[in-house]
């Protein structure tokens, strides 16, 4: 019996001392898989995690089936930067030809005006004999200029070229009337100057505390639009002096109440555009070199801020924050460009400047274009667009510029100094999707043109280049601008729309061209 138990204890040992064995077998397989789960996942943190353009380091422990995944990744990376990049010259190139076309157009209707000026000298006395007859028929004039425009929206070169100077009278003429004027424009350019001020006063207050992000773009906006409201005055007025006394008196007595900033009234008929008439426009024409001096104290205060950007931390910041920043940084940098190098006298020099708006935001030389175009609209990849020689790690700066989400109503907030921009205010972290759903809506109100007795809608050219951001074909997107408008501008689209919903969207459909030339639209 005795050694009967004994053999069963030893079997029992035996026993147990083989399950720990092999227990501790099992455990050391597992550390290892675990130590290879481990190495495998870190070499997999550092493939996706590499800066773009440099090659990932693959170690041989990988599997084959990860190792083919990583470098298709790493293909496709460097194509969809290699597209991004060819997207971005695209869209220069058409900013580009879009300011040949537009100075294209203002050349030939300075040869036309020079040769209808010869007529005029040539056949002096009958203009004189028929002075009062010229007067008398104003208002045909203006119902054939409306029947031109309609004709351009299917392809007439003729009333193509006279656009331009219906432009230049509508926009021109509301500034330059009379001395009169002045006296009305002085008090609300006053009034306008101060409410910014008052604004911009509290936010240093503000900032003297807290010298955050948020605070310093909006201080140095607030600070550029009082240095361009100093600069601007009535002296464009004069220039009106050249035009006939007829359509100037007709202008007059209309857009002393009325103001029409994309003329759309004028071309498609008269109707409610909404805030933008009560905006403050400067334009070339109105900004007299005379009175920089007046800004110097407001240029030392850009300079302290300036100061400010260059050593601002934007780690930390959530999307509302760093979506308002950015908004007030590249209108910023744009406004900033006009003081550095001037007013522009041509519009290549607007796209031109897009490049040499460079601002230092901590520490990073940043342009307009790279803003725009790798920031707000392609938050991932905005290393690819830093200046030459500067290297910066992907993820850091992700980190510091990228956007959570991206967001397409910013082709409504960023103005790049020309007449077709959205007009400028300062957007602010805690109302930035308020302010930019009401920046899309008084936008559209003012620069979408709608014509029930011509049947013609009109789109500004800004809309469509980006209309992909918004709808997937342009009928999906006209009855996405229907959505956006007034109730009762919206339904008098819709019914022109579905009148003529069995033809071709030439036919009725008009892509107004875009204008380079300089102005701001100053809203607060």
């Amino acid at each position: 019996m005795n050694a009967e138990k004994k053999k069963l204890i030893t079997r029992r040992r035996g026993s147990v001392r083989e399950r720990k064995i092999a227990l501790q077998q099992d455990v050391d397989k597992l550390k290892k898989r675990l130590i290879h789960e481990e190495n495998v996942r870190r070499a997999l943190e550092r493939a996706f995690t590499r800066p773009l353009g440099a090659l990932p380091r693959l170690p041989p422990y990988l599997p084959p089936d990860k190792l083919e995944l990583l470098a298709e990744v790493a293909v496709l990376e460097e194509e969809v930067v290699r597209l991004e990049e060819k997207v971005v010259h695209f869209r220069q190139g058409l900013y580009q030809e879009a300011v040949y076309i537009s100075s294209s157009k203002k050349n030939i209707d300075i040869l036309s005006d020079l040769c209808d000026a010869g007529s005029i000298n040539d056949t002096k006395s009958q203009f004189k004999s028929s002075a009062a007859m010229m007067e008398t028929n104003l208002p045909s004039i203006s119902d054939e200029r409306r029947g031109k425009e309609n004709q351009s929206s299917i392809n007439s070169s003729k009333t193509k070229q006279q656009l331009p100077n219906s432009r230049t009278q509508t926009v021109r003429t509301p500034i330059k009337k009379f001395p009169v004027e002045s006296r009305h424009l002085d008090p609300k350019k006053l009034q306008l100057e101060n409410h910014v001020k008052k604004d911009h006063e509290g936010l240093e207050k503000i900032s003297s505390v807290e010298d955050g992000p948020n605070k310093i773009s909006e201080s140095i906006l607030k600070c550029l639009m009082i240095v361009f409201l100093r600069m601007s005055s009535n002296k464009s007025r004069s220039s009106v002096e050249n035009l006939p006394t007829p359509i100037v008196l007709n202008f007059s007595e209309n857009l002393a109440e009325f103001k029409d900033p994309y003329n759309i009234c004028s071309k498609f008929g008269k109707r409610d555009i909404g805030p933008y008439k009560h905006l403050f426009a400067i334009e070339a024409a109105s900004i007299n070199p005379n009175q920089t001096t007046i800004s110097l104290f407001l240029v030392q205060r850009l300079r302290v801020l300036f100061e400010k950007l260059a050593s601002v931390e934007l780690e930390g910041l959530n999307h509302q924050e760093k979506l308002a920043f950015w908004i007030n940084i590249y209108n910023s940098s744009m406004m900033n460009a006009f003081v550095e190098y001037g007013i522009p006298e041509s519009p290549e020099i607007v796209v031109d400047l897009m490049q040499k708006a460079t601002i230092n935001v901590g520490g990073n030389i940043l342009n307009a274009i790279t803003i725009e175009h790798f920031i707000l609209r392609l938050p991932y990849h905005s290393n690819y667009t830093f200046t030459k020689g500067s290297k910066y790690d992907e993820t850091t700066t992700r980190d510091m510029f990228g956007l959570e989400l991206s967001e397409p109503l910013v082709t409504f907030a960023l103005s790049c100094g020309s007449f077709s921009s959205p007009a400028v205010r300062v957007y602010n972290a805690s109302q930035v999707e308020n302010q930019l759903e009401n920046a899309k809506r008084e936008y559209l109100q003012a620069a979408i043109g709608i014509s029930t007795a011509q049947k013609l809608i009109g789109i500004p050219k800004l809309l469509d280049w980006y209309f992909l951001d918004f709808a997937k074909d342009v009928e999906s997107l006209l009855d996405w601008v229907c959505l956006q408008l007034p109730h009762e501008i919206g339904k008098e689209a819709m019914e022109c729309i579905d009148r003529r919903k069995n033809e071709p969207l030439t036919q009725f459909l008009w892509i107004m061209p875009y204008e380079f030339s300089f102005r701001y639209l100053l809203h607060t």
